[in-house]
């Protein structure tokens, strides 16, 4: 589990840099691109801080999406999920705490969270990708076994 967990993140980080690097370029256009985007990295940043007990984990959903706020994410998300990885064999049996609308005030593992974070991610990245593929913006595959058997990156 912690080898798979651990080219999951990898491909993770991939994945995020392939569809932040058309957002620059595009000037974040179009905006549902951006919001989607923007969504995955905060929900990342979010599920990371508490991950990490960050007691100021708290990040707003859905706010205005700008690509200042996507690139400060991109940046605070990569450093963190990098020394959870890093760590990731000592990391799973921790518990933290979290609070959702949904659940209330709540306990998990690591090992539970992270498959958490990262098929969410998936989902709004694919968003992301298929608004800038429809605005003519070349956004390359981003699925894992893609990333596993030809990213050079990898």
């Amino acid at each position: 589990m912690i080898d798979l967990l651990g080219r999951l993140i990898s491909w993770d980080r991939w994945a995020n840099l392939a569809v932040f690097g058309p957002l620059q370029v595009s000037g974040g256009e179009p905006v549902k691109a951006l919001a989607a985007f923007q969504h995955v990295l905060e929900t990342e940043l979010l599920w990371l801080r508490w991950m990490d007990g960050d007691p100021a984990a708290w990040i707003e959903p859905w706010k205005p999406p700008t690509l200042d706020r996507c690139r400060d994410f991109l940046n605070e998300v990569d450093g963190r999920i990098a020394r959870l990885a890093d760590a990731l064999e000592s990391r799973l049996d921790e518990t933290f705490e979290f609070e959702t609308s949904w659940a209330g005030r709540q306990r998990a593992e690591v090992r539970d969270a992270l498959p958490h974070v990262l098929m969410h991610s998936s989902q709004y990245r694919g968003e992301a990708a298929g608004f800038l593929n429809a605005a003519g913006l070349t956004v390359p595959d981003i699925d894992y076994m893609r990333w596993l058997t030809a990213a050079p990156e990898r």
